[in-house]
């Protein structure tokens, strides 16, 4: 069955969420969300439609577009390569040792973020997701926007312990798959997280 490179990217995304959601395999959520990432910013791009990239760079003046795909791909790369350009064996233990899930949270926001903006549609999980997230991170959104109503979603969400944190995200998302309005609504794909 041929694919597209948008599809594939879903499939990228989609898996690595479930992975991520039920709290599995933290590599390979990273590198599946990473290869996603890159195609999905593509897209956004090839829809007219500005990446998340962009909007850092449109916020941070001093920020370097080179230099975030170094942070963003570090541990990608350190997953996927043994050697380097030079055909050296690369020495990645200090980067190894600094990997955690959480850097995972950003990979698959930023990869979501750009797929919406490359096709205006989102599986449910995802879309909880994103939500899940700003409510962790609520530094990383613009002071003027009130998050009053995702608060409401996932409450003291920050104050959590890891683990209560992840199944905060399962429950809610089983309490939206019964939500007729969200489930009928066209930004939302219907098709499985993993297809």
């Amino acid at each position: 069955m041929p694919f597209d490179k948008i599809q594939v990217a879903r499939r990228q995304l989609g898996t690595a969420l479930a992975l991520f959601i039920e709290d599995l395999d933290p590599v390979s959520v990273h590198t599946l969300g990473c290869a996603g990432c890159e195609l999905a910013e593509h897209f956004a791009r090839k829809a007219g439609r500005k990446p998340f990239t962009d909007h850092i760079l449109a916020n941070v003046p001093d920020f370097y577009i080179g230099r975030n795909r170094k942070v963003q791909r570090q541990y990608c790369n350190a997953f996927k390569h043994a050697e380097t350009r030079k055909g050296k064996e690369r020495d990645d233990s200090d980067l190894l040792g600094r990997f955690n899930d959480t850097v995972n949270e950003h990979t698959l926001y930023v990869g979501w973020y750009d797929y919406f903006r490359a096709v205006g549609s989102l599986p449910l999980e995802a879309q909880v997701f994103k939500v899940w997230y700003l409510c962790l991170y609520p530094e990383k959104v613009d002071a003027e926007v009130d998050l009053t109503a995702l608060r409401a979603v996932f409450p003291d969400l920050p104050s959590m312990a890891r683990a209560n944190q992840k199944k905060a995200l399962r429950k809610v998302i089983e309490f939206y798959r019964t939500d007729p309005d969200l489930t009928s609504n066209r930004a939302t794909d219907p098709k499985p997280l993993v297809l």
